[in-house]
């Protein structure tokens, strides 16, 4: 299981705190994407239907919360916050080596 990373100051940020309704839910859903997915904050078009409507991610990109991509867009600043899917992969690695280890002790 990953987990997302959003400061507590989120909705106030200058580039947040306008959003509408459905594009404020539809961010939240492609941050989750991203992290249960380990994209690196990309969102591929394919993903898009599942995340939110495209309104919403064209009012996400003029608010430059998103920012378009060859393949559909990719959540700015996303890893600034959260980790890339190279630490999460090198975290999961480690720990099953470790518990590897223990039980191989006991």
């Amino acid at each position: 299981m990953t987990w997302v990373k959003i400061d507590d100051n989120f909705p106030d940020h200058p580039k947040v705190i306008g959003l509408s309704d459905g594009a404020f839910r539809t961010h939240i859903s492609g941050l989750c994407y991203a992290a249960r997915y380990l994209t690196d904050g990309s969102i591929p078009t394919s993903a898009l239907r599942s995340i939110g409507p495209r309104k919403c991610a064209t009012e996400l990109e003029n608010a430059g919360v998103w920012q378009r991509s060859d393949h559909g867009w990719v959540i700015r600043d996303y890893l600034d916050y959260n980790p890339s899917r190279e630490d999460v992969e090198g975290k999961r690695t480690a720990a099953r080596d470790r518990m590897a280890r223990v039980r191989a002790n006991n």
